[in-house]
């Protein structure tokens, strides 16, 4: 039996050592595959996060594109460019990239600083933005960046430009609350200054590219921000004076008052002057087209002249205001010397009509003022006590409003 033990014992151990030899040479074989793929993971030449492919493969046609391609969505596009989607297109005109406006329009615009002088220092006390609107130093912002300066106060200005090694002095030429508009002269005499293209406003659309220069916190001067055109015709009120104003998302911020919305033709197409803080991009400009009259008036004048004016401060009524109320549009002040009173207008009067047209709501007005000149006659009926009334009113000029 211990033979036989034996003989067995032997044929086991026979059989176990070719078993071990080939477990080991496969687990080498293993180790080595193992080892080369990591390499090859590592050199992102596979895996999920792949970044390089065999250039001799593609050379040599031992590889393929097919499974790359496919992960592509079928309606990418690698042209495609955000800037020149939101741009509006012209035959006549070019468009030009942000760089572009930016190195067209940023020579002209300035950085505006109202200096107070106390105890011996001078020091700002108003900041805000501009464009230089001719090469004789022109200068447009905001009447309110400038709103002290305009009262008569003892102020200076001064205006910082691209390109100038120290602040320029300028002189106020005029302003104009109704449209928060002022002009500024620069004193530099025999110089040509570099100035704006000013585009047409009203042609603008939603979503249309649009870019903003200016100084904001009144110390980043020639800070370039970029959006789009969010809205038209935004109705804000500004010292009482209703302004319809371009919306847009471009950052606007303290400081930027006055600065220019840039088109994607390098046009100014606005002039901002006012942001909502509680929000998050909402700046307002004034469309550019709304003021150009105004301006070349305040050159040519030193104010806006030849501007209808009435002389009345009106306000809606609707029919559930009180009890009783008849609604309407009424009259709730006329300015002493005005046109207004002049014609007879009486505070509680209800305006029926205006140079033929029906009085609905106090934009009625302002439409029908804005299609006189001063001198013009127009028929003004209003009801008073019960009847109606017929008021030849002589349209005026704002400049001579006291």
């Amino acid at each position: 039996m211990s033979e036989n033990n034996e003989k067995s014992q032997k044929k086991s151990t026979g059989m176990l050592v070719p078993i071990l030899a080939i477990i080991t040479i496969g687990c080498v074989i293993f180790s080595a595959l193992q080892t080369v793929y990591i390499i090859r993971l590592a050199s992102g030449e596979v895996g999920n996060m792949s970044y390089a492919q065999s250039t001799q493969s593609r050379e040599e046609g031992e590889g393929s594109n097919e499974e790359t391609q496919m992960t592509v969505s079928p309606v990418a596009d690698p042209e495609f460019s955000l800037e020149h989607a939101a741009s509006v297109t012209d035959p006549n005109k070019t468009t030009l990239s942000t760089t572009e406006i930016v190195q067209q329009v940023s020579p002209a615009v300035v950085s505006v600083y109202v200096m107070e002088h106390v105890g011996g220092t001078t020091s700002p006390l108003f900041t805000g933005s501009g464009f230089i609107v001719s090469s004789e130093g022109y200068v447009v912002t905001n009447e309110h960046v400038v709103t002290e300066v305009s009262e008569g106060a003892d102020y200076d200005i001064i205006v910082v430009v691209p390109g100038y090694d120290i602040p320029i002095d300028a002189t106020l030429v005029g302003t104009d609350v109704q449209t928060d508009i002022a002009v500024l002269k620069l004193d530099e005499q025999g110089e040509e200054f570099p100035y704006v293209t000013l585009g047409d406003s009203d042609m603008l659309q939603v979503g249309e590219l649009v870019v903003a220069i200016g100084n904001p916190l009144g110390r980043l001067q020639g800070t370039v921000t970029v959006g789009v055109v969010s809205a038209l015709d935004r109705q804000i009120n500004n010292n009482g004076y209703t302004l319809d104003l371009l919306q847009t998302d471009a950052s606007i911020n303290s400081g930027n008052s006055g600065g220019p919305l840039i088109n994607s033709f390098g046009e100014v197409i606005g002039v901002t002057n006012a942001k909502i803080s509680t929000g998050e991009g909402l700046g307002f400009a004034i469309p550019i087209s709304d003021v150009a009259d105004e301006i070349q008036s305040i050159i040519n004048y030193g104010y806006v002249a030849n501007r209808p004016y009435i002389g009345i401060t009106v306000g809606n009524v609707a029919s559930d205001a009180y009890y009783g109320a008849v609604e309407g549009v009424y009259v709730a002040e006329v300015d002493p010397g005005s046109p207004a009173e002049e014609a007879g207008m009486q505070e509680g009067d209800m305006i029926i009509s205006m140079d033929g047209v029906a009085i609905e709501m106090t934009d009625d007005i302002i439409d029908v003022r804005n299609q006189h000149v001063p001198g013009d006659e127009i028929e003004v009926v209003v009801e008073r006590n019960g009847r109606q009334i017929e008021l030849n009113l002589v349209i005026g000029d704002s400049n001579d409003a006291e």
